[in-house]
């Protein structure tokens, strides 16, 4: 999914006032432009056209999101733009916040090549959980998986982050036959702290969201995969944390008939950093470079887990 193509899609339709004015703008045919805005609106889960047989209006959260989907898409080809040209030796400090986990399995080696790239840049790295207002913190770029948002940051969607259930066979074997969502009251859980004890799953009504207990709490993903593995209870965590215990037999999937929604990985940048160019660099390479890695893909999981149950 191209992102940026959406967003200049919405961008399209917000200042032409139709799907078929933003088309010819935009030399695509009506279609096109209603898949990608219908793309953007799933990603940001929510809905940013009020549309009628007649016209088509901004929703209040459309309005909202507006301002800084321009931005970003400004700061994209700003970076586009600069790359072409062979930018000039870029200089001083970034201050990028990363998630824990994701930073230690994926952006660490991304943050790392970029600074061998950039001798003269100053990177500082912090690993965190949890939202964070970036432009309240003095952060350039803030990488997270949750839907907050705040005022004068940009936001940019990069890749979806895939949630199951893990839990080792001897806890599943030793606890009460698990079948359903509602039965987790009954079972040792391992929450991640961030996200809370509030549990979401997809049934064939929508989503319902179970609440449990913590047997465990942690701000680390990678704490609450330890103490499932050895048979501790029943964690929610991205897939790309548990691919290789999975791959090792070491935990296996519970539930697999109730998926948990996806979240998305997303960067937020203040507006003013947009205006940086070292900023604009690193944003570009992370998109570029970052791609989506196999192990965020919940069909890696599924399709290990299965073949590991058999």
């Amino acid at each position: 999914m191209d992102t940026i193509a959406s967003m200049r899609a919405f961008v399209a339709v917000a200042k032409a006032g139709s799907f078929s004015a933003a088309a010819q703008k935009l030399d695509l045919v009506p279609s096109v432009i209603t898949k990608r805005v219908t793309q953007l609106e799933r990603i940001v889960g929510t809905t940013l056209f009020h549309r009628s047989t007649r016209k088509v209006v901004l929703s209040a959260d459309g309005e909202h999101h507006l301002e800084r989907i321009i931005a970003a898409i400004a700061a994209h080809d700003q970076a586009l733009s600069e790359l072409r040209k062979g930018v000039r030796r870029l200089t001083g400090p970034i201050r990028i916040k990363v998630p824990t986990t994701l930073g230690f399995l994926r952006l660490n080696a991304l943050v790392r090549e970029f600074a061998e790239l950039h001798p003269d840049i100053d990177m500082e790295v912090l690993l965190l959980d949890g939202p964070m207002n970036p432009a309240a913190e003095g952060i350039d770029i803030a990488v997270m998986a949750f839907p907050a948002s705040f005022d004068n940051v940009a936001d940019e969607f990069l890749w979806p982050q895939r949630r199951s259930l893990f839990a080792s066979r001897q806890y599943l074997s030793s606890y009460p036959r698990l079948d359903h969502p509602r039965q987790l009251e009954e079972h040792r859980c391992l929450v991640y702290q961030p996200t809370g004890p509030s549990w979401p799953f997809l049934s064939g009504n929508g989503v319902m969201t179970v609440t449990v207990h913590p047997r465990m709490s942690a701000n680390d993903m990678s704490v609450l995969l330890e103490a499932a593995k050895t048979d501790l209870g029943i964690a929610l965590l991205s897939n790309y944390v548990a691919l290789p215990e999975i791959r090792r037999g070491s935990v296996v999937v519970p539930l697999p008939d109730f998926p948990v929604p996806d979240l998305w990985i997303k960067t937020m940048v203040p507006i003013d950093r947009l205006r940086m160019p070292r900023v604009n660099a690193l944003l570009h390479f992370i998109r570029t470079k970052g791609g989506t890695p196999d192990a965020l893909d919940a069909r890696s999981v599924r399709s290990s887990a299965k073949s590991r149950q058999k």
